[in-house]
């Protein structure tokens, strides 16, 4: 069990460190404004995801570190994650990365719009930017519900393994 619970714990440390990754590459494309606060809570969840993965992974090795306290790390890990790819999921909702209208008026792809006195409304980043931007967020919500099972599946090894 501990083999499986320590490859649960490998994927959740790879997908955090993506999700933070991705994360903090949108966040400092945003080039007007300050970052969305999606951006900010989905790089918390990479950091957070990383915490828990290494705490996680001391307990394979520190028998007296295993036990409720990993279970409840890797428990708000998870639905820190959940609850960011579900977050991520909905702010895309009906944009398509080819489509530069659905993406241009994106607030976590478009690195911030203004308006000036005539209603024009001008957004940060260009048609190829929004295109990449856009391919990184759905990878970031992508990797956000696979750190969640990745989650799951280590909390599940770790009670497990804890209760024999």
């Amino acid at each position: 069990m501990k083999i499986i619970t320590a490859i649960a714990r490998a994927a959740q440390l790879l997908f955090s460190i993506v999700v933070l990754g991705l994360s903090v590459t949108l966040a400092k494309g945003q080039g007007f404004g300050s970052a969305p606060a999606q951006t900010g809570y989905a790089a918390f969840t990479g950091a957070f995801g990383i915490i828990a993965a290494l705490l996680g992974s001391v307990a394979l090795f520190v028998d007296k570190s295993d036990g409720v306290i990993t279970w409840l790390v890797d428990g708000v890990a998870s639905l820190a994650l959940l609850a960011g790819g579900i977050v991520f999921a909905v702010t895309l909702k009906g944009v398509h990365c080819g489509d530069e209208w659905t993406t241009f008026n994106n607030v976590l792809l478009n690195g911030g719009c203004w308006s000036d006195n005539q209603g024009d409304k001008g957004c940060w980043w260009g048609k190829d930017e929004l295109h990449s931007r856009c391919v990184s967020a759905e990878a970031d919500t992508a990797f956000m519900f696979l750190g969640f099972i990745a989650c799951i599946g280590a909390l599940i090894g770790s009670f497990l393994s804890g209760r024999r």
